[in-house]
């Protein structure tokens, strides 16, 4: 969220230069006012749209974290699923009619989705047929599994910070309504 400073003419001269007197206002980036300025707005609608626009930012963020941490799921479950193949059957990197991934709709062998979706060393990673007792691969496997586990928590903590962070605008925002509310029932009760 960017504020910054707008400058408007006043169309009122100085009395001492005679020049057009100018006033600085302050934007908020997605809050506008009907003339694109915060002029007009009291301080309490002015908190509610700043923290209402850091909610929403923290929204967007906490949405494209879910799906980052959703792919990299889809991933290890992938891996899973190769690794129980070596260890059980053996596994044709290669070829996809014995041994394929779909990724996003489209058909991988194992060693293209290894080396381009998931980011395996290509030299870690074997062409035509792995048995379990290619243990050199299943080690390069379960040590990549292991990174994108580590990655996964290390967004779990980032998401529950995002989602703190967006609950405490929400907070702010029933804290302001709350505050206002009672101002003004207390200007109506006092008049």
């Amino acid at each position: 969220m960017a504020i910054g400073i707008d400058t408007f003419d006043l169309s009122m001269t100085s009395p001492d230069t005679g020049r057009y007197l100018t006033a600085n206002f302050y934007t908020v980036d997605g809050v506008t006012n009907a003339d694109g300025s915060l002029r007009q707005l009291s301080i309490g609608q002015l908190v509610m749209a700043i923290c209402l626009n850091r909610a929403s930012k923290l929204e967007t963020d906490i949405i494209a974290l879910m799906e980052e941490m959703n792919s990299t799921s889809l991933k290890l479950g992938r891996m899973t699923d190769i690794e129980k193949t070596v260890l059980e059957y053996g596994c044709y990197m290669n070829d996809t009619s014995k041994n394929g991934i779909v990724w996003e709709g489209t058909n991988y062998t194992c060693r293209d989705f290894l080396v381009n979706i998931v980011g395996m060393d290509s030299s870690s990673v074997p062409t035509g047929q792995v048995t379990a007792a290619n243990t050199d691969f299943i080690t390069a496997l379960e040590s990549k599994m292991d990174e994108l586990n580590t990655f996964s928590q290390q967004k779990m903590i980032e998401l529950q910070s995002l989602t703190n962070k967006r609950d405490q605008s929400y907070d702010m925002i029933s804290n302001v309504l709350k505050s206002l509310n009672t101002t003004m029932t207390g200007i109506v009760n006092n008049t």
